[in-house]
C-alpha cells in the first residue's frame, strides 16, 4: 500500500470504502483521513489495497499517430522533414520500411538550421522539444571524435516524418496553406523523382592521430579500395557481400571509424583522404598499426 502521508486529500478520500462528498472533504484534514482509513475495517482496507495496485499498474495511455501530429509546431514539422530530408539523401530510402531498415537520419544543428532557413537557437529548441516528445534521439556523439553531436530520428519520428512529407509539408517553407472552402480540391500531381545531390557523407579526419590502418583484405580495406576509385552502391554491395543498408551504413560509420572521409558526386561514391596521408592505411596481421601508418603517410 502506498505511504498515506505521500497522497493528496483527493487521493487519499478515494481509498475509503465511502469516500466523502467535496463539500466534506473540504472540512477534512490529511490526518483525519487518515484516521478514517485506518477506521476501516479490514476487509475494506484490503480492498482500497486492490484499488491502489490497480491505479499504479494502470499504463498510459499512447497517443495515436493523428494526436502526435496535431501537436506538432510547425517549426517542429519543419525540423523532423529536415531530419527525413538528410536520410534520404544519404541512403535514398524513399519508404517508410526503407529507412527504418537503414535510418541515415542523422543531422547536427547547423545542418538542420540550413535545411530548415530557422536559426541556430531556433533549432536547438526544437531539437529539445521533439526528444521529450521521442521523436528525436539527441546527444549523438559524432564518429571518429569529431567535436558535436548529431540528432536522429527516432523509429516513430520516421514514421511521423514520412506522414508529414505526405502531407506535402517542406523543410524550408511554413506548411501549405489549407484550401479555401468553395475551391474544388484537385488531384495531387505524381512526386517527382527524387535527384541525390552531391554532398560530403562523411568528413575524413583533421589530425593524422586518429586514422587507424586496416587489415589487408577486409572489407573495410575491399570497401576503401573501390572507393578509392569510384563506386557505385551496386558495385560496393557485390564487392563486400554486404546488405544495402549495412553498406550504406559502413560509407559513414565504417570509414568514420578508421579516419577516412566519403562524397557522393552522382550516383558514384569516392574516398576523401585525410591531409598528409599518400596511400590507404593497411596493414598485415604481424605489422604494428604505427608502422602501418607511418608507410602511408610516405
Amino acid at each position: 500500500m502506498t505511504d498515506l502521508n505521500t497522497l493528496t486529500k483527493d487521493a487519499i478520500n478515494a481509498l475509503l470504502a465511502a469516500p466523502l462528498t467535496a463539500s466534506q472533504l473540504k472540512k477534512k484534514s490529511k490526518a483525519d483521513l487518515i484516521a478514517l482509513f485506518d477506521a476501516m475495517p479490514t476487509a475494506d482496507a484490503l480492498d482500497a489495497d486492490l484499488r491502489d495496485a490497480r491505479a499504479d499498474d494502470t499504463p498510459p495511455t499512447e497517443p495515436t499517430l493523428g494526436e502526435v501530429l496535431q501537436n506538432l509546431t510547425d517549426l517542429e514539422k519543419r525540423a523532423v522533414v529536415a531530419h527525413l530530408e538528410a536520410g534520404i539523401d544519404c541512403n535514398g530510402a524513399e519508404t517508410l520500411d526503407a529507412m527504418r531498415a537503414d535510418n541515415m537520419t542523422w543531422a547536427d544543428v547547423a545542418e538542420i538550421a540550413q535545411r530548415t532557413g530557422l536559426s541556430k537557437n531556433q533549432v536547438k529548441g526544437v531539437i529539445s522539444s521533439l526528444s521529450s516528445k521521442g521523436l528525436l534521439d539527441a546527444n549523438c556523439e559524432k564518429p571518429n571524435g569529431a567535436a558535436g553531436v548529431d540528432q536522429v530520428l527516432t523509429d516513430w519520428g520516421v514514421v511521423v516524418a514520412f506522414e508529414l512529407l505526405a502531407e506535402g509539408i517542406i523543410a524550408n517553407q511554413g506548411p501549405t496553406p489549407a484550401p479555401k472552402a468553395d475551391t474544388a480540391k484537385a488531384d495531387k500531381p505524381a512526386r517527382k523523382a527524387r535527384t541525390l545531390e552531391d554532398r560530403v557523407i562523411q568528413k575524413p579526419a583533421t589530425d593524422l592521430a586518429k586514422v587507424r590502418p586496416m587489415t589487408d583484405g577486409s572489407k573495410r580495406h575491399l570497401l576503401a579500395q573501390s572507393l578509392l576509385r569510384g563506386a557505385t552502391l551496386e558495385h560496393l554491395i557485390e564487392v563486400t557481400g554486404w546488405s544495402r543498408s549495412t553498406v550504406t551504413s559502413a560509407l559513414r560509420w565504417d570509414m568514420g571509424q578508421v579516419g577516412l572521409g566519403v562524397e557522393r558526386k552522382g550516383d558514384k561514391y569516392f574516398l576523401i583522404m585525410p591531409e598528409g596521408l599518400k596511400r590507404l592505411p593497411v596493414r598485415e596481421a604481424t605489422t604494428s598499426r604505427a608502422d602501418a601508418l607511418v608507410a602511408a603517410c610516405k
